[in-house]
């Protein structure tokens, strides 16, 4: 391209040179009239000449074509040569594929014939999965339905639980009031009480407790015996006389004693029992319980009375029975001697006689409704873990059957999967067939290819041979043209040469011309050169192509040793990494040692340094010698400790001597005087101090004493005030009933503590812990509204206090709010709909967006505002 160019601008400057000339030539025309014969026989040699020049031009151009022919025919040859080359590498290439595709198509079938026997297996554990689902769901069901019945049979056995407890409770509570009553002798005289607080071993009892009647034959024992139920019956009839005398000696009231083993038995003959008369009832000997030790004294008591049904059945058969009493069953006796004791008056005997029954009865009962409890909650725990053992069950089997979807799933995925696998590996399959299907055709087709190339050769070989030829004689055709052009150059420049002579004059303009032809000859000779040039560049560039080819194959074969080389450099880098990792383990190996010896070294310094400190330790224990032993120098003493003759007993008691004056003198303190008028001074100091402390402990005893005493009185003053606020908010809050505060301990008020004694209408007096939920919350709300109003504050925060009311009790609590809202502000937090309704405000926080919170606010009551006062209404509503 750049021959090409420069040809062209020395075509330019060959134009203005030709230029140039022709206007010195104009110049020297009135020069060349002389020489007209000579100019025109140069213009005659010069035409020549220019004929000769384009006759060897058109030799040259030809000379070209044939070379460009030539290297367009070199070119083709190198092309055909390198598509011969690349149809080979394609056909080794086509050939590798068709081989790795049979291989996989071997084993794309065997992986078929295995998914498709996968795809059976899942199939059968599909349906084994969904049958096992089916019994599954049918054991659920079954252990639901159980679970249900067991929850209903524990509801069952937690109501039959509670009443059995509860009347449990109920009768064990009788049951000590009694035997409180009992043990406090409720009834008996006083002379009786005091005889039964000796607490003698020989008293067995009163005669109540030894005897017992039933319910309906009470009245009738107690008009019999009355007050010798009361009588003390004792095991030593000396020691209950004794007993006696003490009782008159401190005059505490009479009493009668009675031996358990008497010695005469009343009624010994036997009376005659009237059983054909209606009015007769029994013997009451027959229907009493005493032990059998205790018959001689029940016999003793009550003799052979009878029983009857009333007073004109006793007239009627007294005349009957003959020596023998008689009882109605409204405690009515008729006497053996003729008495008739009858009336009211023996309800204490009664009363003694029920209780004792009672007792008999509430004891068995207790035990009788504990085992019952007893029976109940083993049946409700056992309920209980049935209930745990078939919802085990039942989770197990949810689990179970959890469990087996999520095998089902799992199956029918897999399934699912391993028929997306068989389809793709058929689908794989059928891509393969069309590959080497594919390949079989690309195979022919690099075949054809080849023979067209291999044509395609031979025919530009062919060509090359024909325009080498022409080449050839193109050559020799510029070749014989150069020649005459050189000869006929040289007759014109003879001519030239020979009108030198005439053109003197002329020396400049010829110069001139002269110069211009040099110019235009070296020009075309230039130009001659360049297109010289471009043949020889056209013919470099064929072969620079050929080269080209051969290149890209050398290429080929220096990928292919680079392949070879990575897998080489890859063994080496294996062995690289095992090299290395050894020298790692040595450096880890190394590293330890190197511990181990900082360690050792550690410790060989740690040793000299407590080497160092024994040393300075002995010399010190050395010095301490010398300085106790009055300069003894211990090693040499040590030292000829032996050569010395041993001390008798007189040197040793000496030194012994010597030794208790030295320690008994001790050290001499030269600082004494010093130190002891400074202890002096730290006595007189903390003497001082000391009595300071005493005034203020004084002081402030005299201050908790004072501040005791008005605490005394702020507590009682609270107290009352309270306990009177607290018994008018409870019956408003609970429209009735009554309530009120007691001290635990009255004596001491500061360490005393506070019982709640509650009373809701329709119920007993009881310990607020036996009262309800609501109960319990409403009491609570009644004790803080009598506080709040002893001790009203600006504000008041109540948490959900009416979760746990009814609405009606939440409506009477709304109320005794509102009518505290004149002195404070209640701030209120409920989930209840009619306390939200009740405010003056209402807020709230609800989240519009996720993660956002906003705060809500409604003025439900627009008129409080106004009813309050213009300071109050500034701030905010009363509830809220």
């Amino acid at each position: 391209t750049q021959a090409a160019s420069e040809a062209t601008e020395l075509g330019h400057q060959e134009l203005q040179l030709e230029g140039e000339r022709v206007f010195t030539q104009n110049d020297v025309e009135s020069l060349e009239v002389e020489e007209s014969a000579f100019d025109e026989q140069l213009g005659a040699e010069e035409d020549k000449l220019n004929e000769l020049v384009e006759q060897q031009s058109s030799a040259e151009q030809h000379l070209a074509e044939f070379r460009k022919l030539a290297s367009g025919a070199q070119a083709d040859v190198a092309s055909a040569e390198a598509k011969l080359g690349g149809f080979d590498r394609r056909q080794n290439e086509l050939l590798v594929r068709r081989d790795r595709n049979r291989v996989e198509r071997e084993d794309l079938e065997g992986d078929q014939l295995e998914q498709a026997a996968r795809v059976n297996e899942l199939s059968t554990n599909i349906e084994e999965l969904r049958s096992g689902k089916v019994m599954s769901a049918e054991e659920r069901e079954t252990l639901e339905s159980g679970l249900t019945q067991l929850k209903h049979t524990i509801i069952e056995q937690e109501h039959a639980l509670d009443e059995a407890k509860t009347e449990f409770s109920r009768k064990r509570s009788r049951l000590v009031a009694l035997q409180e009553m009992q043990a406090r002798f409720e009834g008996v005289g006083t002379g009786t009480k005091s005889i039964l607080a000796t607490k003698s071993e020989c008293i067995v009892g009163l005669v109540a407790d030894l005897v017992e009647a039933p319910a309906d034959y009470t009245p009738a024992l107690a008009g019999l015996l009355g007050n010798r139920l009361q009588d003390v019956v004792v095991n030593n009839l000396d020691v209950g006389t004794a007993l006696l005398s003490n009782l008159a000696a401190s005059r505490k009231g009479r009493a009668t004693i009675i031996p358990r083993h008497p010695r005469y038995i009343s009624g010994a003959a036997a009376a005659v029992v009237p059983s054909d008369d209606e009015g007769f009832v029994c013997r009451i000997t027959d229907v009493l319980r005493f032990s059998a030790g205790d018959e001689a004294l029940v016999h003793s008591l009550v003799g052979d009375a009878i029983v009857v049904r009333d007073l004109e059945a006793a007239h009627r058969l007294q005349s009957r029975v003959g020596n023998a009493a008689l009882v109605t069953l409204d405690g009515t006796v008729l006497h053996v001697d003729g008495r008739v004791s009858g009336g009211q008056g023996e309800e204490v005997a009664a009363g003694m006689l029920d209780s004792k029954r009672e007792a008999r009865e509430l004891t068995e009962e207790v035990v009788r409704l504990e085992r019952h409890a007893s029976e109940c909650l083993a049946a409700h725990q056992g309920s209980r873990v049935a209930i745990a053992e078939t919802s085990t069950s039942l989770e197990r089997a949810r689990q179970q059957a959890h469990a087996d979807e999520i095998a089902l799933v799992s199956a029918e995925k897999d399934l699912q999967r391993a028929e997306q696998q068989l389809e793709t590996i058929r689908k794989r399959l059928e891509t393969i067939v069309a590959e080497q299907e594919d390949l079989g055709f690309l195979m022919q087709e690099a075949e054809r290819e080849r023979d067209d190339a291999t044509n395609l050769l031979e025919q530009a070989r062919a060509r090359i041979e024909d325009a080498e030829f022409k080449l050839a004689e193109a050559e020799a055709v510029a070749s014989s043209w150069r020649e005459q052009v050189a000869a006929r150059t040289q007759v014109v420049t003879e001519r030239k040469v020979r009108v030198a002579g005439v053109r003197e004059r002329l020396t400049a303009a010829r110069g001139t011309v002269s110069r211009v032809a040099r110019s235009i000859e070296e020009l075309t000779s230039r130009r001659a050169r360049l297109e010289d040039e471009l043949v020889t560049n056209a013919r470099t560039f064929g072969e620079i192509a050929a080269q080209l080819l051969q290149m890209q194959e050398q290429l080929h074969a220096a990928l292919d040793a680079a392949r070879a080389s990575a897998d080489a450099l890859a063994t080496s880098r294996a062995t690289f990494d095992r090299f290395r990792s050894d020298l790692n383990e040595r450096d880890a190996a190394l590293k330890g040692l190197r511990s181990r010896a900082e360690e050792a070294r550690d410790e060989l310094v740690l040793h000299e340094m407590q080497l160092r400190e024994r040393s300075i330790a002995m010399q010190h224990l050395l010095e301490g010698v010398a300085e106790k032993f009055r300069g003894l120098n211990l090693a040499r003493v040590v030292g000829d400790y032996h050569l010395r003759t041993p001390p008798d007993d007189e040197l040793k008691s000496r030194i012994g001597e010597l030794g208790t004056l030295l320690e008994r003198m001790g050290s001499v303190n030269l600082d004494a005087v010093r130190e002891h008028e400074e202890a002096e001074k730290r006595f007189t100091f903390y003497s001082e101090q000391k009595a300071d402390l005493e005034q203020a402990l004084d002081d402030l005893e005299r201050a908790i004493a004072q501040m005791n005493k008005e605490s005394k009185r702020l507590f009682k003053e609270t107290f009352d005030a309270v306990n009177a606020k607290f018994e008018e908010v409870f019956p408003r809050m609970f429209r009735g009933g009554r309530a009120s505060l007691r001290l635990t301990n009255p004596d001491d008020i500061l360490e005393t503590g506070i019982d709640i004694l509650a009373q809701p209408p329709g119920k007993k007096l009881s310990n607020i812990e036996l009262m309800s939920g609501g109960e319990k919350a409403l009491t609570a709300v009644s004790l803080i509204f009598a506080i709040f109003q002893i001790r009203p504050s600006p504000f008041c925060i109540l948490d959900e206090v009416d979760a746990p009311l009814d609405e009606a009790n939440v409506a009477r609590y709304n109320d005794m709010i509102r009518t505290m809202t004149d002195r404070s502000q209640f701030i209120l937090i409920t989930h209840i709909k009619r306390t939200m309704q009740m405010v003056d405000v209402l807020y709230g926080v609800t989240m519009p967006e996720s993660g956002v919170s906003k705060l809500v606010s409604v003025r439900l009551n627009e008129s409080a505002e106004k009813k309050l006062p213009a300071a109050v209404a500034a701030e905010s509503s009363a509830v809220a």
